[in-house]
């Protein structure tokens, strides 16, 4: 069915989100040629990017703060003024739905000055409150902003925000390989959290060119990475190997390295906004991950992909947690980094059987590889590589993910069982007793929902009895609290159900009842999911197990 239309998209955060939002962007103009689109961007951001933004989208409307602000001269009327010229630009006019993907505080009140016929995304309404009434964007408002567990990468999200059921990206992703075994190196992120000091740097780069001599590196940053480089390279183990490093931090623009990233055949980098423009351009990626990086939310995004990351078990933290020791830096040995570089650049793939060849088990029990590429369903999904028994973290959030594709899309995402022991299993034992219990408040969540709506509708309503079965449906959420402390793997699914709550629809009694009756009946259904899913795995690890005795008898 054709669709047509305008959509006004909201993007007022950072390069690398920039770079998502046009990734998911190009897929709607694939599938929807005749939508038109508009970028609403901060002008210091999308400017850089204009080479890449103006291939998906029809206009691009740049906000200047610092032109705004100066306008004012300290002037509250003379800034409101200029607000809303700005409001009123012919751009910002006949939007039908205007689509908030920023999730920011500043983005949420900007939704509710453009006119729209239609909002997506967070927004603040009439009464000054934040509003989000599509469940996608109530999912990245839980889980993405309230902790690490979202099974689910953000410009699939966006697309699930856009309206888009089908994958379509995959299938024109081109691979570049301009100068063989040429790496694009971005050893540097935004927070130091996530990157490497450069003695460590210094030291991968070392051993990688001295024991491989066909590699060349060509090393990328912004200005402000410049003194970090000089570090990099001035370590005097570094001199022999100059004519091999080409130092280009500082030098480029963002439009002049997305052209010489085709001159290299690999990407090689820290979490930053020039891995994602890496495969833009066409390269395979390898990405660091340490900190407060989320790699299935924010791994490059196309096929190609790996991620290196840590077992910490701190892993990831938040931007706000304090550390002094960064034991997930120290958890990714420069040993092992260097063979992952190696077989990525050399093999154009990385091999766990050459790896244990090489490496100590030691340094590779410590870390996590993963290879990203579409899954059954086309959705980006993550690849343990390798024999390693997967981690409690990886199996509940596949199991979510499993979940909730069912659920929010009707898609049946198809995983295999993962590999797990014994510490594993007892944990997803104890999980679904946690299922079990919210199964249950859900139940009693529905019940209060619906008396209260058989009373309202009664020939003789009473107050008191509807204002009782209202304290007994408060009751419910405050139940749900407590059972986050004994079972705090179930937050996301808690959280993401509060969010709904407190959007719900309903201008009186009967209609918020309702409303209420549904979330705890949909709730209902992922708690089954879930139950079936964990015990599924449970089940296939049993059943291995009991094959294995079972040999090992009819052996003796």
């Amino acid at each position: 069915m054709k669709t047509e239309g305008t959509f006004g998209v909201v993007q007022l955060t950072r390069l690398g989100d920039l770079i998502q939002t046009h990734q998911a962007v190009t897929d709607l103009k694939l599938q929807h040629p005749d939508v038109k689109v508009k970028l609403i961007a901060r002008s210091d951001f999308a400017t850089p990017l204009l080479f890449l933004l103006e291939k998906s989208f029809d206009e691009i409307i740049l906000i200047n703060r610092d032109e705004l602000l100066q306008a004012s001269d300290d002037n509250l009327g003379k800034y409101l003024e200029g607000l809303n010229d700005w409001l009123n630009q012919p751009q910002l006019q006949g939007i039908d739905v205007l689509i908030n993907l920023s999730f920011c505080e500043t983005s949420n009140y900007l939704m509710s000055l453009i006119k729209a016929k239609n909002i997506l995304g967070t927004h603040i309404d009439e009464h000054n409150q934040t509003r989000v009434n599509d469940q996608w964007s109530q999912l990245v408002y839980s889980m993405v902003m309230g902790g690490p567990n979202c099974p689910f990468h953000l410009v699939d999200i966006s697309k699930n925000i856009l309206g888009l059921k089908h994958r379509q990206n995959w299938e024109h992703a081109e691979r570049v390989v301009g100068s063989p075994e040429t790496i694009a190196l971005h050893p540097f992120a935004s927070q130091e959290k996530k990157y490497w000091k450069p003695q460590k740097w210094s030291e991968v780069l070392y051993k990688l060119l001295k024991e491989s001599e066909g590699v060349s590196i060509k090393i990328f940053g912004s200005q402000k990475e410049a003194e970090m480089a000089a570090e990099i390279l001035k370590n005097p183990s570094m001199k022999r190997y100059q004519d091999r490093i080409q130092n280009l931090v500082g030098k480029l623009s963002i439009e002049e390295v997305f052209h010489e990233f085709k001159s290299c055949s690999h990407f090689v980098g820290h979490d930053s906004a020039l891995g994602h423009l890496a495969k833009e351009a066409g390269l395979a990626t390898l990405t660091i991950s340490m900190g407060t990086v989320r790699p299935i939310e924010t791994t490059p995004y196309g096929p190609n992909s790996f991620v290196l990351s840590p077992k910490t078990k701190c892993f990831p933290c938040f931007p706000k947690t304090e550390c002094s020791f960064f034991q997930c830096h120290a958890d990714l040995s420069y040993q092992a980094v260097t063979e992952v570089i190696r077989g990525f650049v050399t093999e154009d793939d990385i091999n766990y059987e050459n790896l244990k060849s090489k490496v100590s088990p030691f340094h590779l029990d410590s870390l996590s590889i993963h290879r990203f590429g579409p899954s059954n369903t086309g959705w980006y999904a993550a690849q343990n590589i390798g024999d390693q028994t997967a981690t409690f973290k990886e199996i509940i959030r596949d199991i979510y993910k499993v979940a909730l594709t069912y659920k929010m899309e009707e898609v049946e995402e198809v995983l295999s069982f993962p590999k797990i022991d014994q510490k594993v299993f007892d944990k997803l034992n104890h999980i679904n007793s946690g299922i079990e219990q919210l199964f249950q408040l859900c139940e009693f969540g529905k019940k209060y929902s619906k008396d209260v709506i058989v009373e309202i509708s009664g020939n003789n309503p009473s107050v008191e009895k509807i204002k009782e079965l209202g304290n007994k449906v408060q009751e419910i959420d405050q139940l749900m609290d407590l059972l986050n402390n004994a079972y705090p793997e179930l937050r996301p699914i808690t959280d993401f159900y509060k969010v709904i709550k407190s959007n719900l629809y309903g201008e009186n009694v009967v209609e918020i009842s309702e409303s209420n009756y549904l979330v705890h009946n949909d709730n209902s259904v992922l708690c089954s999911l879930l139950y079936e899913l964990i015990n599924n795995t449970v089940g296939s690890t049993e059943g291995r197990k009991n094959k294995q005795e079972f040999t090992k008898e009819g052996n003796a």
